[in-house]
């Protein structure tokens, strides 16, 4: 299976398996979701898609193999929100998908990699690769959609795993917003 990240440039007659579609709304603050999420086909600014086949062309912002949880699994949908000098210290999730920035400038600390992201830009993380993200604007919030693949087990809880106990006690800036965890079943994968 793959997932993809797609704008509205994406045209092609594909058949998901599973679509989240993320569409933005003003901006009231890191309090609120910057946008709305849906299930399905449909126009949105951001489409993830989970398809048997590999995407490319005109759209795709980006397209990755995802292992899918044997005992089952959900697609989720959400949003975090990074205030100035938020850091979200080194952690895993335990579902692979797709990030894409909507607002400001991001590091993201990979295992291998450092990349800066702008608005505009889209990442994939695979399940349980440690990542360290720090907010870099100096005013205003820097905000991600993130859709993964998280096993039935995570469905309405929290994937976010910090790597060092010590990094428990530091502060907490960033706000996630979930839109959805949707349960996915598929016959005759």
């Amino acid at each position: 299976m793959f997932m993809s990240v797609v704008n509205r440039d994406f045209r092609q007659a594909v058949e998901p398996v599973a679509t989240a579609r993320w569409t933005k709304n003003v901006d009231t603050g890191c309090d609120a979701p910057l946008g709305h999420g849906d299930l399905g086909n449909g126009e949105a600014d951001l489409c993830f898609l989970v398809t048997r086949n590999a995407l490319s062309g005109t759209g795709v912002l980006g397209c990755d193999p995802v292992v899918l949880p044997l005992d089952g699994w959900a697609l989720r949908l959400d949003e975090v929100a990074f205030t100035v000098g938020a850091v979200a210290h080194r952690h895993t999730h335990s579902g692979s998908g797709w990030r894409h920035l909507v607002a400001g400038t991001l590091r993201i600390e990979a295992e291998h990699d450092t990349t800066v992201m702008s608005t505009g830009d889209s990442w994939f993380e695979p399940a349980q690769s440690p990542v360290r993200a720090v907010a870099l604007q100096e005013r205003g919030d820097t905000r991600f959609v993130r859709c993964m693949v998280i096993p039935l087990a995570d469905v309405g809880q929290s994937t976010f795993k910090l790597q060092s106990p010590k990094d428990a006690d530091l502060p907490r800036l960033q706000i996630t917003h979930r839109h959805f965890d949707h349960v996915v079943q598929v016959d005759a994968l």
